[in-house]
């Protein structure tokens, strides 16, 4: 993969004008960058990586010819990236990726919210044990995960507002939250 490739990759919906105001590289560059009729400076690509919460390093990996791996494994007892002190994040270099998948274990009473995103998100949540409540758009969904039943409750959105996910139970609830593109 080329970093222009990569770049386009990471930058999703952004738009160019928008990776420009938070990154303070002019956008012709980023546009040459991404066309790949100039390379940038280090100092330019730590910027963009930064806008992308990524390391220098992380923005250079699979740039390489080596084709990336197509599959991934990760250990239940590996230790993984959390994320605003609660997700915690299921792979490895996550903006780079097609989806995010997120664990999140919930006390109860306990609420946490999943930020509102400035892009089109689709959002997959499905309880693995417990009861939540997750508030959207000014409506409330009970999800839960029965013992009789092999598979928890689940919700997909495509809401780019804040999900409140909270653990309306007497035990510690468990949830898989998967969204595409990824957004941290």
């Amino acid at each position: 993969m080329k970093l222009g490739s990569k770049l386009k990759l990471l930058r999703g919906n952004m738009t160019q004008a928008e990776l420009a105001r938070h990154s303070g590289i002019d956008k012709a560059i980023i546009s040459k960058i991404e066309s790949g009729k100039m390379p940038g400076t280090v100092a330019c690509h730590r910027k963009l990586a930064e806008v992308f919460g990524l390391k220098l390093s992380e923005l250079y990996a699979y740039l390489e010819n080596e084709k990336p791996k197509l599959i991934e494994i990760h250990p239940g007892n590996a230790k993984t990236d959390i994320y605003q002190n609660f997700l915690e994040i299921l792979t490895t270099i996550p903006l780079t990726k097609k989806m995010l998948p997120t664990f999140i274990s919930l006390q109860p009473k306990e609420a946490k919210f999943l930020e509102e995103t400035n892009k089109k998100v689709e959002r997959f949540i499905i309880v693995l044990e417990g009861e939540i409540e997750v508030a959207l758009d000014g409506k409330v969904h009970y999800l839960r995960k029965d013992i009789n039943c092999e598979q928890g409750d689940s919700v997909y959105s495509l809401s780019s507002k804040r999900h409140k996910v909270t653990n309306i139970g007497t035990m510690v609830a468990r949830v898989l939250c998967v969204s595409s593109p990824p957004v941290l």
